[in-house]
Formats: structure tokens, C-alpha cells, sequence
């Protein structure tokens, strides 16, 4: 066996806390781990399988703290499981061996390391052979229940042919890897074959009929994947009936209105741009069908000299169809339709395409840098009072409202040095489910994500829901509800607030707003927002962020009183609640708006929370030695942190606050 998994030392950084750094005179250190021996692990096994261990741990000076087991192929970490040890004993568990792609067989290294609350750190390293899954044949496992056998063709290759649906939908199951019969499961991670994912396998075909369903446990392939991220060019004619070959099912799906018209009752879809070669480009992620004009050969158009051709819009804070990212020039280009000759319209919808504030976008002549429309090149901008042009170009949204569609024309007839732009606000047909919270309905933002602006909410009550099924048993913030016998009631104080839900992962983010859905502020509601590194929602996986990121704000669950709760955890937990990253990465700011701004002044914390944290500009984890080690929380514990004596900003636009952090 080829040993492509260096056997290497290993160091492990423990933080080692110093007497002279100890900031409370109880908190004791030592340098001496606990007693631990590792009593069995497993030595061979699959790569995508679990390697199982026991570890016996004993300490008669200090209580322990964890169990942490490390997987490294070569000298590089790609697992790892932390078990709380709170009594001295026997402890089991697995890590599983990721399946990467063209990955040999060879050996990784699981290190252990076990730790008391004094902060003493034992360790052991064994080695486990690992092979690549190559059975005689898989099953692929249907949400229909029933069962494919898939042969295997050449290493690691596997295929079956004959008539299927359209649509294949399942996973992927290994024959049994041991005597205890446990089998690998294979399902789909977005773009390739995991083992840690079990999401079904999205095999696509486009249209029933005779096809191949194959699979590559090498590369991690899987076909076809049919409108997966596939993209054809085709030569469209304006006013023409589309066929998206079985496609695309407009009970799920989204178009771009301003490529096509979908009439009615959403059975018929004609094409609205001029004659020409386009991109279609099919995701089914977001079951959305992307445009772009393209020559012949597939190649992007530019914005010609006589003004046909194409014109690209790049910015931040909007995208199709959902916003995509800021200033970029790939994923984030996007192209206007060419509705008559030298007429080109681009249609967003606020808040999903469009954010109701921070809109900041230009016209280009290719997609990505080069030749861009400045002000001096228009003849005509009436785009007031919705968006604001700087003489650089930038359009900026000025008094955008939620829930209504701008359509931007712009019109070159007389020339590149003498565009006229205007806009005007238009109705997107939508087909949407009919969600509503306490009687307001919620827009579609993607198909997973729906989202109410602005509804008016008091306190102690009782939240109505509407067009979804047993909201009480999705994960409920417990800042913001309680679950009673008659309902999720309403803990924040009376006010305005949206609503955005995940279908998909089953959760609700309350967000402060004004009446009219636009951010609340602390000036003016009272609200604190919640920025932070090592702090997520509604877990750790999804993090606040900086720079205008996953923006929440503090539920004031008394008149300024705020409160934010969560459970201490890794940092790529997806565990719904696990919202404070236990370790060092912790680091967290409060702002007086969605964004840049008013922000805290002095900071003043608790007797309570000093046990944990401390001001080093932002709120921290504690330092516990000059190398900038950090004491961490208690993995698993669930800590509240309450906002008091907050004061009004002053003339630096600065309010003092005080905070406590406890565990609860």
C-alpha cells in the first residue's frame, strides 16, 4: 500500500494559561494533561466511512473539559470531533474519513488530545489505513423507494443504462464495509458525489426516456445532471414560443422578464428580446433560467459602435435572481435586454434583487472592466426620486420600497453619447405560494426564502402564520418566541418588524424595521444591530460577519433591555442555535443602523461577563497569555448575553451600553 499520507509530528496549539495572566484568582492552570489511553481504533477502513474509537480519560486533580480526535491526510487537518468529558470514564465516538476526489489509498493520522479545565493537554497518535471505495457494484436508493443497481464498468466507475424518468432523484449506498453491516452513503453536495451529504442526487435528464445514470467514485461525478448548471446557445427569435424541453416547470421555476413573458395562468412563455444567439444558462438550484447574448459560436457580445450588441450591468447590492456579489465581474455581471433595436431594459425587484438600501450599480459595454457609461454620456436621466446618478455613472437607489419592481430603460437610438435612461415601476408576474404573517403577505425572495416587510407586532402575542405547515415545530429563535400551547409568542417589544423564512432549513430571522420595511435604527426605533466575527444565525456555519454582512439585530425584549442566545460551538457547526463560536475567533461590535454609522461608545462589562470577555476595541474572548491565547467558552453550554444602560448617541454618534454574558 502506497503511504501517500505522511506520517508526521504533530502540534496541536493548547492554550496554556500563566499564574501572572490569570484574570480571577480561582481560575487555576496546570501543565499536566489528564491520564488517557486510547483503548481501541479503528485501523482500516473507507475513505467516507466512520473510524470508531474509545478512550478512557481520568484526572484526580481537575475536572476534565473535552475529548478532541483530529483526522489529518498528510500534515493537513480535515476532521475533527470534540466530545464533552465531564466525569471521569470511558468514552466512544467517530470521525469520519472525508472522501475527497482523486484522493489514493494510503494513511492519515488521528490524533488525540484530551484536556481538563485547567488547561493541561495529554495526547496519542495512531494511523489508519484508508482505501478508496471501489465496490463490485452501488445502489442508488430513490425518494420513491425504489432500487437501481449500478455495475461497476472500471475502477471506480459505475454505470446503468435503460428507460428512466426525467428526473432520478436518491442517493448513492455502498455494500456493507464490515461485519457490522455498515454500508457508506453517497449523496449530493451542489456541484459533486459527498459522503457527509445526504441530500438525493439530482440525476436529470431533461426528458424521459432511455439515458445512462452514472457515477465516478474517483472524480466524484454523477450524470447527467441534465439542467444542473448547464448552459446551451441557442438562436431565439423575438415573439417566439419557448420550449424548454420538459425543463423547466413554471409551477417552480423563475424566468428573467425582461428575456421573456410568461403569460397568465404560467403555461406559456414567449421570448421578449430581438432576434439573436443567446446563452441559456438552466440552474436548478435556484430553478432560475439565466440569459446572456452571445454570437454564434457562444462568444459574449460587447456594446457595438452602432449601439447593438450588448450592454452589461455590474455593481452591489442587486443580481438576478437573487443579489449576487459586489463588484464582480463573472458571477456578478449581468446582462440588459435588448428589447428593440438599441433599447435595452434590466428589471429588478427590491428587497430579493434589488436591497432597498445600498444599491450602487453602472452600465458597462462588456461584461467586466473597460468601456462603462458616465454621466456625460447621457442626453436624458430621469431616474428620480427611486435611484440617484453620481457623475461617475454609479446609479444609486435613493427611496426604494420593498415589494415593488423598477424596469430601467435605457436608450442608445441616438447614439453611445447620448443615452437616454429612465425607469418605471412595473408588476413581475410571480408564481408564489401564499405565505403570510399575522395577515401580511410575504414576497418570494427565492424559492426557499420568503420574506414579509414590515408587520406590526405586540408584544405577548400570539404570531398567526399562514400558507406554511406547524411553524412551532421549525427552530425557533428564543429571543424572539416562546412556544406555548396556544402558539409562538411574540417576546420583543411592540413594533414593526420583518420576517424572512427559510423553507428549506425550517427558521424564521426577526429583524427590526420601520413602517415602511426599510432597516430600524437606533436613533429613531431604538435598534442595535449585530455585527460580529465567530457569531452566527442560526448557526455558526452562517456567520454576522463585517463589511455589511448577515445583518440581525438584538431582540429588545424589554424597553432597552436586548438579549442574543446561543449555544458555544465549532466553527463550522450547521447545528440550528449553535450561535457563539467557543474559541478565539470571537469578536463582536453593536451599530445604530444596518451598516456603517452610529456605533457603541463605552463599553461596560459585568461582573458576570468579565468571567469571559473583555474590551479590546471590539468585545472579545478573554487573553489569557502575551502570545494572545484566548480562555474558551464551554463547548455545548448555552450563554445569553443581555444589553442594559444603554444612554442616547451623542454628538459623535456613539451610545454607551453595558453587557452581561452568562452561562445559562
Amino acid at each position: 500500500m502506497n503511504k501517500i499520507f505522511k506520517i508526521a509530528a504533530v502540534a496541536l496549539a493548547g492554550a496554556v494559561a500563566l499564574a501572572s495572566c490569570q484574570r480571577e484568582p480561582e481560575f487555576r492552570t496546570t501543565d499536566i494533561g489528564p491520564e488517557m489511553t486510547v483503548n481501541s481504533c479503528t485501523e482500516s477502513t473507507y475513505m467516507g466511512a466512520d473510524i470508531k474509537f474509545s478512550v478512557s480519560i481520568n484526572d484526580k486533580d481537575f475536572a476534565l473539559s473535552t475529548l478532541k480526535a483530529k483526522l489529518l491526510y498528510d500534515e493537513t487537518e480535515v476532521n475533527n470531533v470534540t466530545i464533552r468529558t465531564k466525569e471521569n470514564g470511558t468514552y466512544e465516538g467517530t470521525i469520519q474519513a472525508p472522501l475527497y476526489k482523486d484522493v489514493p489509498d494510503g494513511i492519515a493520522t488521528v490524533v488525540f488530545a484530551s484536556q481538563n479545565v485547567g488547561m493541561g493537554l495529554s495526547y496519542d497518535t495512531l494511523y489508519v489505513q484508508l482505501q478508496r471505495p471501489d465496490f463490485e457494484s452501488l445502489t442508488l436508493v430513490t425518494e420513491e423507494g425504489e432500487d437501481y443497481v449500478l455495475p461497476r464498468v472500471e475502477a471506480y466507475k459505475y454505470e446503468l443504462s435503460g428507460s428512466f424518468p426525467e428526473k432520478v432523484k436518491g442517493v448513492l449506498v455502498t455494500p456493507a464495509i464490515n461485519a457490522e453491516g455498515d454500508v457508506i452513503t453517497l449523496g449530493w453536495d451542489g456541484s459533486a458525489l459527498s459522503a457527509t451529504n445526504t441530500n438525493s442526487i439530482p440525476f436529470t435528464a431533461g426528458i424521459a426516456g432511455e439515458y445512462t445514470i452514472s457515477a465516478d467514485l474517483m472524480s466524484l461525478k454523477a450524470s447527467p445532471m441534465g439542467a444542473t448548471n448547464v448552459s446551451a446557445v441557442y438562436e431565439l427569435k423575438q415573439g417566439q414560443v419557448m420550449d424548454f424541453g420538459g425543463i423547466v416547470d413554471l409551477n417552480n421555476w423563475t424566468v428573467d422578464y425582461d428575456f421573456f413573458v410568461v403569460n397568465e395562468d404560467f403555461t406559456e412563455v414567449t421570448f421578449r428580446a430581438v432576434d439573436g444567439y443567446y446563452l441559456l444558462s438552466y440552474d436548478v438550484k435556484n430553478m432560475y433560467v439565466k440569459v446572456e447574448p452571445v454570437d454564434a459560436e457562444g462568444n459574449t457580445l460587447s456594446l457595438s459602435s452602432d449601439c447593438t450588441g450588448a450592454v452589461w450591468v455590474i455593481g452591489a447590492n442587486f443580481g438576478k435572481p437573487v443579489i449576487g456579489p459586489g463588484w464582480n465581474t463573472t458571477e456578478g455581471a449581468y446582462a440588459m435586454a435588448q428589447v428593440s433595436e438599441k433599447v435595452y431594459q434590466f428589471t429588478l425587484t427590491a428587497p430579493g434583487q434589488l436591497a432597498v438600501s445600498g444599491a450602487d450599480f453602472k452600465f458597462f459595454h462588456q461584461k467586466g472592466w473597460g468601456g462603462e457609461f458616465v454621466k456625460a454620456d447621457y442626453a436624458e436621466v430621469n431616474i428620480a426620486p427611486a435611484f440617484d446618478m453620481t457623475d461617475s455613472g454609479n446609479i444609486q437607489g435613493k427611496e426604494l420600497k420593498g415589494g415593488k419592481s423598477y424596469k430601467l430603460t435605457l436608450d442608445l437610438t441616438g447614439g453611445v453619447k447620448a443615452a437616454k435612461l429612465s425607469y418605471e415601476e412595473v408588476v413581475i408576474p410571480v408564481n408564489m405560494l401564499d405565505i403570510k404573517v399575522n395577515g401580511v403577505g410575504a414576497m418570494k425572495m427565492s424559492n426557499e426564502v420568503y420574506k414579509v416587510m414590515a408587520a406590526s407586532v405586540e408584544q405577548n402575542s400570539i404570531i398567526s402564520f399562514s400558507g406554511i405547515d406547524s411553524p412551532e415545530n421549525w427552530w425557533v429563535d428564543p429571543d424572539h418566541f416562546e412556544v406555548t400551547a396556544e402558539g409562538l409568542k411574540f417576546k420583543a417589544v411592540s413594533g414593526f418588524y420583518s420576517f424572512e423564512l427559510n423553507l428549506a432549513e425550517q427558521f424564521v430571522t426577526v429583524r427590526r424595521v420601520k413602517e415602511d420595511g426599510k432597516a430600524a435604527t437606533y436613533a429613531d426605533e431604538g435598534a442595535i444591530t449585530f455585527m460580529a466575527w465567530g457569531v452566527g444565525h442560526p448557526y455558526i456555519a452562517s456567520p454576522l460577519a463585517w463589511d455589511n454582512g448577515h445583518l440581525i439585530t438584538l431582540a429588545e425584549v424589554e424597553d432597552g433591555v436586548y438579549q442574543f442566545t446561543g449555544v458555544a460551538g465549532e466553527a463550522t457547526d450547521t447545528t440550528m442555535g449553535v450561535r457563539w463560536q467557543y474559541d478565539s475567533e470571537l469578536s463582536f461590535k453593536f451599530f445604530g443602523q444596518a451598516g456603517w454609522g452610529a456605533e457603541w461608545g463605552t463599553v461596560t462589562l459585568t461582573d458576570e461577563a468579565k468571567k469571559w470577555l473583555d474590551v479590546y476595541g471590539n468585545v472579545e474572548l478573554i487573553k489569557v497569555d502575551e502570545a494572545g491565547a484566548r480562555q474558551p467558552l464551554e463547548l455545548g453550554a448555552t450563554y445569553v448575553m443581555t444589553v442594559t444602560d444603554c444612554t442616547p448617541l451623542d454628538g459623535d454618534s456613539k451610545f454607551n451600553c453595558t453587557i452581561d454574558f452568562r452561562k445559562k
